[in-house]
């Protein structure tokens, strides 16, 4: 019989001796099943715990119900009063009752907080039911496990779990809404997210009303973070930038844009670039992302300043300023690239001759150079050359360059870019052809060079640089790449109206 130091007038669970490695086992069940949100005999599990603690929140056997509570915790958390407000009320009580005991350690487990599902939980409970102290498996001693003060203070972050700053003494943690953001924000940058677009849109959403340093930094280290997804080539739809932007533009930069203690030079880089020379810094802030989250949370700031960051910096409003206007700058310039107009009309100069004949040698100087983004602008001007073009040679030369165009980007081509071009290829694939020739095979685009284009642009003056040169230009093949090219653009951009 346990002896009881509390809960007087309670029916006493503990008068029958509970088979406890079998409730350890329901517990388990409980933490387990990830997504049950109502289910009668886990409720059931739960609240017999409670009972269990609430019949002697100061007894012998109080640390396994608390434990039991803090396997189950996330559970109760999305159950009702009748249960989570229950489980609250037992660790409140387990709480005041085991807070004030003596002891000798200078540490706890507790203050590491609880993972979520907290599974090391089980390999507490398990030894402590019959009285085992072997706990060196993870990393504290059963002594300070079964510890009163260490109890009290798991039963604290249990209740501020449930009910957040309902409890003093607690380890920081970061909020359940901020850590959502960060989960879900973390999917789509790593390419598993649910919904990508609108999540990228919304980072950092926040900064169209917020007015404290440390949410408007937060939330601008999470829109900065989002913007380098959004302006990788993933994105195909304009309206995900224009909303970055938007948010953004809510930022008072000329407002916090003041003198500050840190002067020009004193401002940390943003983790994840190149220009960060800060190899050091705490891994809870290596990435923007995570950085800015944690900026915005109460109890994210608090756990920056346990890692030993000095928040005077990141939540400084010159340094936030600059950020946000570094990202605008960026935004703006990459959504123009990626969805605006490109002029190529200046590359007459460059590719055409006085006579308005294709000067080849610059041309192809420039396809196999290395600059991508040149390229991609002579693929642009080649799909709107092709309709004056010389002849049928100049023709396949500009073809050909276009398509090659489309397949230098990767995860594929700008919007910009591919909208000239599947209008070309569209063209060409239409354009009645032979669909049989007389080679064998037809060499793959990745294979041409500029070599192959000057023997195609005048083949009676430039040899054939390798056998399957001529192969490159017959008119089955051609098309059957122009059919692909415009596929890939359709799956890549959606399809033409």
């Amino acid at each position: 019989m346990i002896e009881s130091t509390d809960g007087e007038g309670v029916a006493d669970p503990s008068e029958t001796t509970p088979d406890l490695q079998a409730l350890i086992g329901a517990w388990q069940d409980v933490q387990d099943d990830v997504r049950a949100h109502g289910n009668p005999e886990y409720d059931e599990t739960v609240l017999d715990c409670v009972r269990r603690l609430v019949a002697d929140p100061g007894g012998d056997r109080a640390p396994l119900w608390v434990l039991g509570l803090a396997m189950t915790l996330a559970y109760a958390d999305r159950r009702p009063e009748r249960v989570s407000g229950a489980v609250h009320d037992a660790l409140d009580r387990a709480d005041r009752a085991l807070k004030n005991r003596p002891c000798t350690h200078t540490e706890h487990p507790y203050e590491d907080g609880l993972d979520d599902p907290p599974h090391y939980l089980e390999d507490v409970a398990r030894p402590l039911a019959h009285g085992d102290t072997d706990f060196s498996a993870i990393g504290w001693t059963g002594e300070q496990w079964a510890c009163p003060r260490n109890i009290a203070g798991l039963a604290r972050v249990g209740m501020d779990r449930l009910e957040p700053g309902s409890a003093a003494d607690v380890p920081a943690r970061l909020s359940e809404d901020a850590q959502d953001t960060l989960d879900r924000l973390n999917s789509v940058l790593e390419g598993h997210g649910f919904d990508a677009y609108n999540e990228i849109a919304d980072a950092g959403s926040e900064l169209r009303f917020v007015t404290s340093d440390g949410d408007r930094a937060g939330g601008v280290l999470v829109a900065t973070a989002a913007s380098w997804y959004a302006l990788s080539g993933v994105v195909r739809e304009r309206w995900v930038l224009d909303e970055l932007i938007e948010t953004l533009e809510k930022v008072p930069l000329d407002a916090l844009d003041h003198p500050c203690a840190h002067g020009d030079d004193g401002h940390p880089g943003l983790p994840g670039l190149l220009d960060d020379d800060e190899p050091d810094r705490p891994a809870i802030a290596d990435d923007t992302l995570t950085l800015g989250v944690h900026l915005g949370d109460d109890g994210g700031r608090a756990l920056l300043e346990q890692a030993g960051l000095d928040l005077s910096l990141w939540l400084c409003p010159r340094f936030t300023a600059a950020t946000a206007r570094g990202t605008l700058s960026e935004l703006r310039e990459g959504r123009e690239e990626l969805f605006g107009h490109r002029e190529t009309g200046h590359l007459d100069t460059e590719f055409l001759r006085a006579d308005g004949t294709l000067a080849i040698e610059p041309f192809t100087a420039l396809f196999d150079g290395r600059d991508e983004s040149a390229r991609e602008l002579q693929g642009i001007w080649a799909a709107r050359r092709h309709a004056h073009a010389a002849d049928d040679r100049e023709r396949t030369v500009l073809v050909l360059t276009a398509a090659t165009a489309l397949r230098i980007t990767h995860p594929g081509p700008a919007i910009a870019l591919a909208r000239d071009i599947r209008t070309l290829l569209r063209t060409v694939a239409e354009t009645p052809h032979p669909h049989t020739c007389a080679h064998d095979d037809h060499p793959a685009l990745e294979r041409l060079d500029g070599a192959v284009l000057r023997h195609l642009h005048a083949p009676e003056t430039v040899p054939a640089p390798r056998p399957d040169a001529e192969a490159f230009g017959c008119p089955a093949h051609l098309a059957a790449l122009a059919a692909a090219g415009v596929r890939d653009v359709d799956g890549w951009c959606g399809e033409e109206n």
